[in-house]
């Protein structure tokens, strides 16, 4: 029988899904479940999720050491709480203390995005880089970054969040509190706000095909039709990726990676997204007379959160 390996559970909890995976430490996802989130729970989302992987480590040759949770929001990482979440009600925000609780085992609370951006630098496409950004886009905007090797959480847990840095003062009003915030312009949500719009004007857009009515319009529809070609379609996503662009030219003035990582659903999109938001960065960084900026996408994909936050808690128990 080969030696049992030493291993993490990583948590990803999102504002639609919540995603673990068992994670041993070469970065490989031995085992995975995933649940849809309760908006109103996130704690217990969370618990769950973990609950339902415990119960399948007699079929795996792992020994479970720690937990890592990637959670949205504002998080207090000394004491594994969260502090402000603007698009999930998490029912306990002790996250750390309720799980451990629960399973006994050591755990270790990220942002989100931070434990993505840890994944990407540990496992993914920034590998060995010390000067990474990371924005997941999905259903809002995280953001990680890595400066010197080390993660940049501010003073109470909120530093880097670039989804809320304001691109336009007269945008559209936040969760978060502000208006014309990144989450606002450039996210899937956006983008299917953006389209519901758009279709006023263009009733005949095949995004309303797609979506059955305009009411139900999400990011996904918009990214069926562009690829069809439709012009209403590609102009959405058009203005979407160019704002895209202005936020992480933000990025680039305040931090001057070495790599930006793109990670999120909404990057599955594709060129009629990311083409606008590439092309914006190159003239704004042009102007500037900045180097090249490297902008790659998640080599881990969606594990990028689930795999970071492992290797958080794993860091955590040699530390």
């Amino acid at each position: 029988m080969s030696a049992v390996t030493r291993a993490a559970i990583g948590v990803d909890i999102g504002g639609t899904g919540t995603k673990a995976g068992v994670v041993n430490e070469e970065g490989e996802v031995v085992a995975r479940v995933e649940r849809p989130t309760d908006t109103s729970a996130g704690t217990k989302s969370i618990i769950a999720t973990v609950e339902d992987l415990l119960q399948r480590l007699p079929e795996l040759n792992v020994e479970v050491t720690a937990i890592g949770v990637g959670a949205a929001g504002f998080i207090d990482h000394e004491h594994g709480s969260v502090s402000f979440s603007p698009n999930l009600t998490y029912d306990d925000p002790q996250i750390g203390e309720a799980l451990q609780s629960r399973v006994g085992l050591p755990v270790t609370v990220e942002n989100d995005a931070n434990a993505a951006a840890w994944g990407e630098r540990t496992f993914g496409t920034a590998r060995g880089s010390d000067h990474v950004a990371m924005l997941t886009i999905g259903t809002g905007i995280g953001s990680g970054v890595v400066v010197d090797g080390r993660l940049i959480r501010g003073f109470r847990g909120a530093g880097a969040e670039f989804g809320h840095v304001v691109v336009d003062p007269q945008g559209p009003p936040c969760s978060c509190g502000l208006r014309g915030c990144l989450e606002q312009l450039a996210s899937g949500t956006a983008i299917a706000r953006l389209a519901r719009v758009a279709v006023e004007a263009d009733p005949s857009s095949s995004i309303v095909a797609f979506s059955g009515g305009p009411g139900a319009i999400t990011a996904e529809h918009v990214a069926k039709a562009a690829r069809e070609y439709d012009e209403t379609a590609r102009g959405v996503l058009r203005r979407a990726g160019e704002a895209l662009g202005v936020g992480l030219s933000n990025v680039v003035n305040v931090f001057d990676p070495e790599v930006i990582v793109l990670g999120g659903g909404a990057v599955e999109i594709g060129e009629p997204f990311l083409g606008p938001a590439r092309d914006r960065l190159v003239d704004l960084t042009n102007a500037q007379h900045r180097r090249p900026m490297r902008l790659d996408l998640a080599l881990l994909g969606n594990d990028a959160g689930v795999v970071g936050a492992a290797a958080l808690a794993l860091q955590g128990t040699l530390n």
